[in-house]
């Protein structure tokens, strides 16, 4: 019996041996999870021994060994099958073989909401924004591109229940009803006999980016073809981000929706794929200009847009730029953010010009002010925290100078990526930003003035 063990021992140590034996002969380069995989690390640096050797040589084995795609697959489809579970924590498995991604979760069941704080804030930064489009000649859009679950939370597992309470999109919703920037993407989603979004993809297909693609150009005024006409089929073509974490051996391909249209518009830019930081493109049968913030939701509804304006430009870079409206002139302006992630919008203020305001008497009060600035993109960046308990409807910077007194308006905005805490570990959630031409700032004392209702009150 003891002899038993013993094999018996040597045989599992063994087979767990075979994928470190194997791994410098069949090494795993698998890219099916659409992220960029460590390199081998240097045992000697510039500066002598690299004493982090161990933990990088770990990673590196972890996404490296032999037959890695491989376990990974056998192991979530037993558990995809058996229990309806994933052992990849970004992955929610559905009904009827729907992924889900797991950044959307607190919002499906109501956790972690904006707090109505936050809602206003956002709601002041989006009217500053679009004050500054007009103020250029251009219309401005704001379009949130739902959560896969928020349009389909039929397929779900059982055991995620859905809030009964107004999620954040509807609250933005209902926030904006009354601005015009606004495209309700989500009421345009509707009712559908076709499926809108991939089943095993976090995003829309491309029948859901065409739906967001016309109610954005039906709010901006843009006369375009809603290719209601268009000939379109199914292909089996499309590799799902989420499959690729979960099954990344497989190699499963969704539905895609295929326009048959003989698309005229070309890239201007040095295009490698719709993940590219900044995107141009140019069609001589188009119309007019646009300038389009976004992130990946956009990767579909792209083609769309780029057929329809003789010149587009497509901007993935934070801050978002809108100041690139001071030397170019564009007619349409487009903000798009999908809902998981309408909370980052306060985390970084846009890079445009602070406007400047004319405001009534100013009060002072002591206050607890925290001013930071840096020079950035030829603006002047100001920007810091003051006191939580303090209530503002508008935030102003006072820049007092040789030559007056001037007031710019700045974003209700923490910079979390610039300051050295999270605003609750600092007492100062009260956030503001401000990019500054430098004929204004320059040999300026500046100070924060806040704005409750119809009483300015400035912080000393």
């Amino acid at each position: 019996m003891k002899k038993f063990k013993c094999i018996y021992f040597i045989i599992c140590m063994a087979i767990c041996m075979v994928p470190a034996f194997l791994t410098p002969v069949f090494l795993s380069e698998n890219t099916a999870e659409k992220r960029r995989l460590s390199e081998f690390p240097s045992l000697i640096e510039d500066d002598g021994l690299n004493q982090s050797f161990s933990s990088e040589f770990d990673k590196w084995f972890d996404e490296h060994f032999c037959f890695r795609s491989e376990l990974i697959t056998a192991d979530n489809v037993i558990n995809s099958a058996v229990f309806m579970t994933s052992c990849e924590e970004k992955v929610v498995v559905g009904k009827s073989q729907w992924l889900y991604f797991s950044d959307t979760v607190n919002g499906y069941l109501g956790l972690d909401r904006l707090t109505e704080d936050e809602i206003r804030r956002l709601v002041s930064t989006l009217d500053l924004i679009d004050g500054y489009a007009e103020d250029h000649g251009a219309r401005f859009v704001f379009a949130v591109a739902p959560n896969k679950n928020t349009v389909y939370p039929e397929f779900m597992p059982d055991n995620y229940r859905k809030c009964s309470t107004a999620s954040d999109l509807e609250r933005i919703t209902e926030a904006l009803k009354d601005r015009l920037y606004f495209a309700d993407v989500l009421g345009a989603l509707g009712d559908s006999d076709e499926i809108l979004y991939h089943r095993r993809d976090s995003h829309w297909n491309n029948l859901g980016a065409l739906r967001g693609y016309d109610v954005i150009l039906d709010t901006a005024g843009k006369k375009h073809d809603d290719y209601e006409n268009a000939e379109w089929h199914w292909e089996q073509n499309w590799s799902g981000d989420l499959d690729g974490m979960i099954f990344p051996a497989l190699g499963y391909k969704d539905s895609q929706a295929v326009f048959d249209i003989d698309w005229t518009y070309k890239y201007t830019s040095n295009f490698h794929s719709e993940e590219d930081i900044f995107i141009t493109t140019e069609n001589p049968t188009g119309e007019g200009s646009l300038l389009l913030f976004r992130d990946s939701f956009t990767n579909a509804m792209l083609p769309f847009f780029a057929q329809t304006y003789q010149n587009a430009a497509f901007s993935r870079a934070v801050p978002r730029q809108f100041s690139l409206l001071e030397d170019t002139r564009y007619d349409t302006v487009v903000l798009e953010i999908v809902e998981r992630d309408l909370r980052s919008l306060l985390d970084t203020a846009p890079l445009m010009p602070a406007p400047l305001r004319d405001i009534g008497d100013v009060q002072k009060t002591p206050g607890n002010v925290d001013i930071n600035v840096r020079e950035y993109a030829g603006y002047t960046h100001y920007y810091g925290a003051f006191d939580p308990g303090i209530h503002a409807d508008h935030i102003y910077l006072k820049l007092s100078g040789d030559d007056g007194v001037r007031y710019v308006e700045a974003f209700p905005i923490y910079e979390s990526n610039l300051l050295s805490s999270e605003p609750g570990d600092t007492g100062l959630p009260n956030g503001f930003s401000a990019y500054i031409q430098p004929q204004l700032s320059e040999n300026s004392a500046v100070s924060v003035v806040i704005q409750s209702g119809s009483d300015y009150t400035e912080l000393i």
